[in-house]
């Protein structure tokens, strides 16, 4: 019983970490827009953009380039990883 109350509070504590870091994120997003970080920093700096090509922003700013396969491939290592270090602690 002790051990499902722990459990509990740590997937609550877990859960409040992950709804402050969206709430940031989304904070930072409305701030900075979608615009990549070679936008953003020309415009700080106050160098002329690059005039002609509107290109693809890509999905909230950023742009995936080289190989498409290798990012799935990490991220999906990422997630089972993760998943396997959750079931075996029992975090």
């Amino acid at each position: 019983m002790q051990l499902q109350q722990i459990n509990r509070k740590g997937i609550i504590i877990f859960g409040a970490i992950v709804l402050i870091f969206v709430a940031l994120s989304l904070f930072i997003y409305s701030i900075t827009g979608d615009k990549g970080i070679e936008e953003r920093f020309s415009d700080a700096v106050g160098l002329p953009g690059e005039s002609g090509e509107e290109g693809y922003n890509g999905i909230f700013g950023f742009v995936l380039e080289g190989n498409h396969l290798s990012f799935i491939i990490i991220l999906a290592l990422v997630i089972t990883i993760t998943v396997l270090i959750y079931i075996k602690y029992k975090v």
